[in-house]
């Protein structure tokens, strides 16, 4: 159980849980990159990430003059599932996702191996409740669209996630069970570029956002109220069917369709 305890202590830290995160959801970054994602210096990052590779939990290449990080391969079952578990539950957590936006507006200062990275846009889905319409969002930017937007959702209030929406998602091939239901006020430190309201209700009570964020309204049908009048579980689920393929449309056509 040595190996096992000495993981689990090192991961009893903070700053070495947020690295292991972006490490987890990421993969391999530079040390340039994990520096300005989490604000430290690099010594004191530098020596966080040794004592990750001491426990077993990262390994380190040389390219040119810096350091490169990753995740080592798991060697005993509790790390698989560590590794599972913050690339799961970790991608939505608010310090994380902060952290990952910071990561992708730096540019690598190692000029040999890469150039700075293009700022991805910063895209918020707001429903009332985020358990259907706006986790449907963002489960189909972050598939369709990922390489040039971060997409977020999030509810005026939190009703959590509707089990049909991860239900006709995954038919469509986009899991987002790993999702949860957040109040818009968990992202409060998130700059984002533009805040799409997917419901009447979230457009009328959208609160204030500080920054250069735009506000857009595409609204779409509510699936569990249309799912009321069903007679039968199938037709309750096309009801999802319905308003995920249409917001499947609207997402293919970012992030031009935003403007």
């Amino acid at each position: 159980m040595d190996k096992e305890a000495s993981i689990l202590k090192v991961l009893s830290d903070p700053i070495r849980l947020r690295l292991a995160a972006l490490l987890a959801v990421e993969g391999e970054i530079c040390v340039c990159k994990l520096v300005s994602a989490v604000g430290l210096p690099q010594y004191a990052v530098s020596r966080q990430l040794g004592l990750m590779r001491a426990a077993g939990l990262v390994e380190a290449r040389r390219q040119g003059t810096w350091m490169y990080y990753k995740l080592a391969d798991p060697s005993c079952p509790l790390q698989k599932c560590i590794y599972d578990f913050l690339a799961g539950q970790f991608a939505d957590d608010p310090t994380v996702r902060a952290d990952r936006q910071r990561l992708n507006e730096t540019g690598c200062r190692n000029k040999i191996t890469e150039k700075p990275m293009k700022k991805k846009l910063a895209v918020l889905f707001l429903c009332t409740g985020n358990s259907c319409r706006s986790q449907m969002a963002e489960g189909w930017c972050r598939h369709l669209k990922g390489d040039v937007i971060e997409p977020y959702s999030a509810g005026i209030e939190t009703h959590g996630l509707n089990p049909n929406a991860v239900k006709v998602m995954a038919e469509a091939g986009v899991d987002i069970s790993g999702h949860r239901s957040k109040n818009v006020n968990e992202l409060k430190d998130v700059a984002f570029d533009y805040v799409v309201t997917v419901c009447g209700h979230a457009n009328e009570h959208c609160p204030m956002f500080s920054g250069k964020a735009k506000v857009v309204h595409v609204g779409f049908d509510d699936p569990p109220a249309m799912a009321k009048s069903a007679k039968t579980e199938q037709e309750a689920l096309n009801c999802y069917r319905r308003v995920r393929d249409q917001i499947r449309l609207f997402i293919e056509t970012l992030p031009e369709g935003l403007q």
